[in-house]
């Protein structure tokens, strides 16, 4: 499980940290162009999860949903070794990238019925192999960068697809098998999966909403900021693409230490609780952003960017799967879908804003969106009181 979650996370770091610069460099995109790109990706890709979790519940071994999400990430690195034309990239990101991204939440969704099975801890063991991927992160972005500075897209790109293979081999064949995951009950042949996934979100409480909600917020942020920052420094401040490669990597280190730490604590001081903290940090953090114009600098704020990260990157999934009824890899995937939501958003107001008012201004409107985040999660607080960081009983979820 170690093994496939840090292959995942070294292919997805090179991915993400370069996806921008290879639009605008080697397919000649401009702002609006890739702000499209993300957004078109996240409409396709909202659809893809969905329907990804609602099969992956029907299987009788999950590995199979892991091994075919990472296969399909094979297929668009590999394409993007050669292809520099901007409607067959964009089409691969939509569908092949898309169905890749998928992968996480059916890895979560055997995560957590590894630890059932096992009687381990949810929230510590969940927290435990999140930090697998800011392992990842450690490495990835530094050395793809090295790869793109020295070898180029294409050689780059390769190395992404040899480690989602390894990722697809290692998920399939050398994960453990687990009991087949008890199938939701049908009282109809032809209950489709449309009348399936209403059902789910008829089931959702209120209080899951709002914390989706904030979720979402802050994702939209995180995605701006991952979309702009190589832009950012390369474009704006004229530094070195490796010191986004640097960034990225301290960042991703110093969350290893903080998800462990907050995976065994949240639960003594609050998940909600802490979630707040963490997204009124990220306004924090988004605010003093724009002023950083110098390698310490950017370099330092990777302190409270990791901090943020870390909590509502691991705990909120854990609150939403204890509170939510359903199949693990539905609930999961519903989750997961507050992710290209966020894309869907974040592409069209980062290519907007960045077109018009540059690349700097794009981190103001990541502060405003984690503010709106924070009080989102404290009137779920305010609204529920101290009882709200307890999961439901079963008696209640049912209910």
């Amino acid at each position: 499980m170690w093994a496939a979650a840090g292959c995942y996370a070294l292919a997805m770091s090179v991915l993400g940290t370069t996806l921008s610069l290879f639009l605008a460099d080697a397919v000649g995109a401009g702002p609006g162009l890739i702000g499209l790109y993300f957004t078109g990706c996240a409409v396709v890709g909202i659809g893809i999860n969905l329907a990804t979790g609602w099969l992956s519940d029907r299987l009788s071994d999950r590995r199979t949903a892991l091994a075919s999400t990472a296969l399909a990430g094979v297929a668009g690195a590999l394409i993007f070794t050669g292809v520099r034309e901007y409607a067959v990239v964009f089409a691969t990101g939509a569908v092949l990238l898309s169905l890749n991204e998928a992968y996480i939440s059916q890895l979560f969704a055997y995560v957590k019925e590894f630890a059932d099975a096992t009687d381990r801890e949810v929230t510590p063991f969940s927290s435990a192999v999140r930090s697998i991927f800011s392992a990842g992160w450690v490495i990835g972005p530094p050395v793809g960068l090295f790869l793109l500075t020295h070898a180029g897209f294409g050689r780059m790109y390769t190395a992404a697809a040899a480690l989602l293979l390894l990722t697809a081999v290692l998920g399939r064949w050398f994960l453990p098998a687990l009991p087949p995951p008890p199938r939701p009950a049908t009282s109809k042949r032809t209950t489709s999966r449309r009348s399936a996934l209403r059902r789910l979100l008829t089931t959702v409480p209120p209080r899951s909403w709002l914390l989706l909600g904030s979720v979402t917020a802050a994702n939209v942020a995180n995605q701006m900021y991952l979309i702009a920052i190589a832009l950012y420094v390369t474009k704006d401040l004229h530094l070195s693409a490796s010191l986004v490669g640097l960034m990225a990597g301290a960042c991703a280190a110093l969350e290893i230490p903080l998800m462990i730490t907050v995976g065994r604590l949240a639960d003594r001081v609050g998940k909600v609780r802490v979630v707040a903290a963490a997204l009124a940090l990220a306004a924090i953090f988004f605010c003093l952003l724009p002023q950083a114009d110098s390698a310490p600098a950017l370099l330092a704020l990777q302190v409270p960017n990791a901090v943020w990260i870390a909590v509502v990157t691991s705990i909120p999934m854990v609150v939403v799967q204890q509170e939510v009824p359903g199949g693990t890899g539905t609930v999961s995937a519903l989750y997961s879908s507050t992710f290209p939501v966020a894309q869907l958003l974040a592409g069209a107001i980062t290519g907007v804003v960045a077109a018009q008012a540059g690349y700097r201004s794009v981190f103001w409107i990541c502060a405003a969106l984690c503010a709106i985040a924070a009080v989102l999660v404290l009137f779920r607080i305010a609204s529920h009181g101290a009882a709200d960081d307890e999961p439901d009983s079963p008696k209640e979820t049912a209910a």
